[in-house]
């Protein structure tokens, strides 16, 4: 497939990720959703949705420009053959479409986090989609945050130290957002104690601190609050020669070095959707490395996994 030709998209799910975060604001600058990044993108053709509920798919449609809205799958795999399938349903019903999907020709699927709701079906997934899937753990796609991972594994800020993470409504959702992001950042990492526990959103996924260790020795505090007090995604990592700090749901970042002035991006505008576009298409037509894979989805869940057991839950 040459450049000028676009990939057919199937989205699965017509909530808030889908597309419902950027309804209101369809052209601004911001790119919050599946539907809006992949619109903005000339790569792609949005060519179908499909929600449980055929009123909500046909909504979906007309908002975003969707060429046909669908009830089932298996009607919309009747119907055409698509490129790219965007998982975009609550996590439970992740495993179902994904292990539907292994049935169909489709050449990549971009799944929302967690990839499955238990470890044993996540790992079923990912050793099916080794390299066709890419998983929506948005900071990987973040060219900011891809550049500090270069810069620690090229030893510009010294030995990591210690660090702190704060996170909310729940383990799973947010949590291994979190985790995630702390593999990228630092790689894997053993969890050493698990404590307060907070149902403060998802009845199933409460919101759970840890302690982390790094394979260097390096202590990590995951710090749980409570969502209804408002959210929280912030980390800090103090290494031996800086500090550095994501903050506003990593929308600011700040480098401070132990000699010298201090580095600080605070961005504006939120376009980590458009960017994981961009990284598939690139995929697609040349093929670059996807800079999230189920793997490192996998080894998230992994983690969160054990905090969960650690602190008594099965």
């Amino acid at each position: 497939m040459t450049e000028s030709q676009n990939f057919s998209l199937l989205i699965i799910g017509c909530g808030a990720i889908a597309g419902g975060y950027d309804q209101d604001d369809i052209d601004g600058p911001n790119i919050l959703t599946h539907a809006k990044a992949f619109k903005s993108h000339t790569g792609f053709d949005l060519a179908g949705c499909l929600d449980t509920d055929l009123k909500t798919a046909q909504n979906f449609a007309d908002i975003w420009g969707v060429d046909k809205a669908y009830e089932s799958l298996e009607q919309a795999m009747r119907d055409r053959n698509f490129d790219i399938v965007s998982v975009c349903t609550p996590a439970p019903s992740h495993e179902i479409y994904l292990r539907k999907l292994q049935n169909y020709n489709v050449r990549l699927i971009f799944c929302e986090k967690p990839i499955a709701d238990n470890l044993k079906a996540a790992r079923e997934i990912a050793a099916f989609y080794p390299d066709n899937m890419a998983v929506n753990y948005i900071r990987r796609f973040d060219p900011e945050i891809r550049q500090i991972v270069k810069n620690i594994q090229d030893n510009k800020y010294g030995c990591f130290i210690a660090g702190k993470a704060h996170y909310n409504k729940g383990l799973y959702n947010n949590g291994s957002h979190m985790t995630d992001l702390i593999h990228m950042l630092l790689g894997p990492v053993t969890v050493k104690a698990a404590s307060e526990i907070i149902y403060d959103f998802w009845p199933d996924d409460p919101t759970i601190s840890a302690r982390l260790e790094t394979v260097n020795g390096g202590q990590i505090d995951l710090i749980g609050s409570d969502m209804r007090t408002g959210m929280i995604f912030d980390l800090e990592l103090i290494f031996d020669q800086a500090i550095i700090s994501l903050t506003d749901f990593s929308q600011t970042i700040a480098v401070k070095p132990k000699v010298g002035s201090e580095k600080i991006i605070k961005r504006t505008q939120n376009r980590e959707m458009f960017n994981a576009a961009s990284n598939i298409y690139d995929h697609l037509t040349r093929g670059a490395a996807l800079q999230s894979k189920a793997g490192n989805g996998l080894l998230a869940l992994e983690t969160c996994d054990h905090i969960r057991r650690m602190a008594g839950l099965s």
